[in-house]
């Protein structure tokens, strides 16, 4: 029965963070970025989704650890965790206006009309829009208007996980992390793994390592979390363009295959420290986080291209014009330095083999984290 409900939990938590990731698609406007061309599209998804990434990076870099002190060998601990970064103001908002959209040079014109957009963590108000006139016979053709993304109002990424760590030789901690994948929808899923490495280095001090109570360590640890959604973006969204022509689209089944791809790897490294006493234990550390996301868009995708005949304008869509897995960006993302380190504060209390503990990160993406687990020494 308890074990039905740890995974009941385990579960829900999985399923908060996984809803966060889905809601990207305020992109149920997806088929309009797209209608700017791959170029622009790919400006305004980097623009829109880079705090949710780095924030999730930030969620995967904490949590490790809850003392400093390693096990014995075959002592054991297990865990489950949940750390919540929190996004910061900056990354709430941008301004199209910045990103360079259009080409010019091709004809392709933009009109950006007002002050700024929501990014996925900002607010739940319409975006900037945006108005694309195409340069076709020497006279501007309406491509698409529309506004840019809302936000979800929800300024903060969750990562839920299961932890492992089981004492090795020489006060060495091996750690392992894992959340299972939770699949929704048609075809969506997510789900995370790590490994880590905790080592004590009080022991090689001599001017420490007789004194009681007290624990030195570092601790470093890498973290994945890949995420799909299914899209459904259809050449309906072109059906609005009334002044350029007529549309040709017979094309069952072809954009079955569209997906959104997040994948996002987290690298982390601290000095850890910790005061055990009887029943709580006060630790923190001090250390860097570094984190990388892929972003794709994969699938097939309609996207119109303009044809003169007798001197009027036809759109066509079909397959020689789609757009094929047209977004792939990678967003880095780092959190500390050697000059400028992130800090961690937290207490654990121990109930018997129970714990339980709540810690702080400060950072550009601060994270809270709780934990409940198990620890046999």
């Amino acid at each position: 029965m308890k074990r039905n409900k740890l995974l009941l939990t385990i579960l829900t938590f999985s399923l908060t963070l996984l809803l966060s990731v889905s809601s990207y698609a305020q992109f149920g406007q997806l088929g309009q970025v797209l209608s700017a061309g791959t170029d622009d599209a790919e400006k305004i998804f980097e623009a829109y989704l880079s705090p949710y990434a780095n924030g999730i990076g930030a969620s995967l870099s904490t949590g490790w650890y809850n003392t400093a002190k390693a096990h014995k060998i075959g002592g054991f601990d297990i865990s489950v965790s949940f750390n919540l970064a929190i996004i910061p103001t900056a990354g709430k908002s941008y301004n199209a206006e910045d990103l360079n959209l259009g080409d010019p040079s091709n004809g392709l014109n933009v009109a950006i009309d007002g002050a700024n957009s929501s990014t996925a963590a900002g607010s739940n108000d319409p975006g900037q829009q945006l108005t694309y006139n195409q340069d076709i016979l020497d006279a501007p053709v309406l491509i698409a208007q529309f506004n840019l993304p809302k936000g979800t109002g929800f300024g903060y990424t969750p990562a839920p996980m299961i932890q492992l760590g089981v004492g090795l030789v020489k006060e060495t901690d091996l750690q392992f992390r894992y959340s299972p994948d939770i699949e929704w929808g048609n075809g969506s899923k997510i789900g995370l793994w790590g490994i880590g490495l905790k080592h004590s280095i009080k022991q090689w001090i001599p001017a420490i390592n007789k004194l009681p109570l007290f624990d030195l360590s570092v601790q470093g640890g890498y973290t994945k979390l890949k995420s799909t959604s299914a899209l459904n973006v259809q050449p309906s969204f072109y059906d609005n363009i009334t002044d350029a022509g007529d549309i040709v689209q017979d094309l069952p089944g072809f954009y079955d295959n569209q997906e959104l791809l997040l994948d996002v790897s987290n690298i982390t490294a601290n000095v850890i420290f910790s005061g055990d006493f009887k029943i709580i234990c006060i630790y923190g550390g001090v250390g860097i986080s570094s984190s990388s996301a892929i972003l794709q868009l994969n699938g097939n995708y309609p996207y119109p291209e303009f044809v003169d005949i007798t001197s009027s304008t036809q759109i066509i869509i079909d397959e020689t014009t789609a757009l094929v897995d047209p977004i792939d960006i990678k967003i880095e993302s780092s959190d500390g330095s050697v000059t400028k380190p992130r800090f961690n504060a937290g207490f654990r209390l121990k109930f018997a083999v129970v714990t339980l503990n709540f810690d702080y990160t400060y950072a550009n993406y601060s994270v809270a984290s709780a934990g409940l687990g198990i620890s046999f020494r």
